[in-house]
């Protein structure tokens, strides 16, 4: 995957995940004022009505202790209609008049209705009603039913967002209670309010966290696009080392295919042609016989083993600057001549061969790494390290990659804990990375080893 992808998908993780992240908050944000208001006016209008009906009983105490005594029978007796005070009721008027005050009520000590401003209700029991029955335990007691705006599976009834407040009825703070008075407020202004509030507040989280979100995604960005100028400088440079590497190797093969050439076609030419003089001068002192000089005539002759073996020191020199094969037979004759040249010098290794690609397929700068490469590796293994077990190399096509394996299985083999690599594989890896390859150690354990390098076609 390259960079231009790696970027996308992280920008696209980030977005996700901070869009989440906001949404979230926001919602907490939202649902903890939501919250805070609703509690608010709860607290508020429950100690509202409370103070206004107590207040309310105190003003009108003596009308209604009046009307209780009036209205009140026994329990198991139907209640007498008993008509308002006028006093009382102008002063009940003048409260439902403008105000929150929706209904109000008097109940006789049995629970019973004897006065409401909704007339049905006149005649009910609520005896078993816990506002009621705190109130007539001395007590003033409070009640919200409250209906939440937002929730469409409550059912909707006449009672909801309503407070109702019940306090005892007597003449004095130590006389028995004779009633209980109870004042309905109604808090729907209140909680439109609130609700509009709510959604206003509502509207700026959202401008507030998707302004955030925005700001957040543009840092990201322009991160991100830093990140791919700086990954394509480096790509570039990383490219442009791989070239100039390539360059300088292809130099180094042409400087000693040059130099191998001169040497065998110019220095060994002329050495031979010095020692063939040579020799022919010694055939002619051995005609003439005596008249030459004995000490002369062992001196020539030994120089000729020394030109031969300066000739042909130089060949072997100019075979591994640039081998003849190499050039003339291809790069398979010239591993197999290493190979054979290797079975003469150490029988205890076996080496195998596994050539799967067409050789006109490889390029002649890919012919000389692949080449460098065996060669170092069987001049260690053969030579130097005298490795005993068996030698696998690979080259083949590999999903458009030129692929050289090199596997090793000798009982010498021993992995270590830092996963050094074997001496073996030093130059092999080197050689690797400056030509613009790419190594890999497959498989390292015990008696076994398995490296790759790799060139895309």
């Amino acid at each position: 995957m390259n960079s231009a992808q790696q970027g996308f998908r992280l920008t696209k993780q980030f977005a996700v995940i901070s869009f989440l992240s906001i949404t979230l908050s926001a919602i907490l944000i939202f649902l903890f004022f939501r919250y805070e208001t609703i509690q608010t006016i709860e607290s508020t209008s429950r100690d509202g009505n409370e103070a206004l009906t107590i207040a309310l009983e105190y003003a009108l105490n003596d009308h209604f202790i009046q009307f209780i005594e009036q209205a009140s029978v026994e329990k198991d007796q139907p209640i007498k209609r008993v008509p308002i005070d006028p006093a009382l009721a102008k002063a009940l008027d003048k409260m439902l008049f403008n105000t929150n005050v929706v209904r109000v009520k008097i109940y006789d000590r049995h629970g019973r209705v004897i006065f409401s401003t909704k007339e049905s209700q006149i005649g009910d029991t609520q005896e078993d009603n816990h506002g009621f029955y705190t109130a007539m335990q001395g007590d003033p007691s409070t009640i919200l039913i409250y209906r939440d705006t937002f929730n469409i599976f409550d059912k909707a009834t006449e009672d909801d967002n309503l407070v109702q407040t019940y306090v005892p009825i007597r003449d004095t703070f130590d006389s028995p209670i004779v009633g209980v008075f109870e004042v309905y407020s109604d808090i729907n202004r209140q909680i439109d309010q609130s609700y509009q509030l709510t959604i206003l507040v509502w509207l700026i989280i959202t401008l507030v966290m998707f302004a955030l979100f925005a700001f957040l995604l543009l840092v990201v960005k322009r991160a991100e696009n830093i990140i791919r100028t700086q990954n394509q400088e480096t790509s570039e440079r990383k490219k442009m080392l791989e070239f100039l590497s390539a360059k300088m190797i292809n130099a180094q093969e042409d400087e000693k295919k040059r130099i191998a050439l001169e040497l065998h076609e110019d220095v060994v030419q002329t050495i031979s042609g010095v020692k063939m003089q040579l020799e022919r001068y010694l055939l002619t002192v051995d005609k003439i016989g005596d008249k030459t000089d004995v000490d002369l005539k062992q001196i020539t002759r030994d120089i000729v083993p020394i030109l031969q073996e300066a000739a042909r020191r130089i060949r072997l020199v100019a075979m591994d600057l640039r081998p003849p094969s190499l050039d003339d037979f291809g790069l398979i004759a010239a591993i197999n001549s290493l190979i054979s040249e290797c079975d003469t010098q150490s029988p205890g290794l076996e080496i195998h061969t596994h050539f799967t690609i067409e050789e006109g397929d490889i390029s002649e700068e890919e012919k000389s790494i692949l080449y460098r490469m065996v060669k170092e590796i069987v001049s260690v293994v053969c030579f130097q390290e005298k490795i005993l077990g068996v030698l696998h190399l690979f080259i083949e096509n590999e999903g458009g990659q030129l692929l050289l394996r090199v596997v090793i299985e000798s009982e010498q083999i021993k992995s270590t804990a830092r996963g050094q690599l074997p001496r073996v594989f030093g130059a092999m890896r080197e050689r690797t990375i400056l030509s613009g390859g790419d190594f890999q150690v497959v498989k390292y354990v015990d008696q076994r080893i398995e490296v790759s390098a790799g060139w895309l076609s």
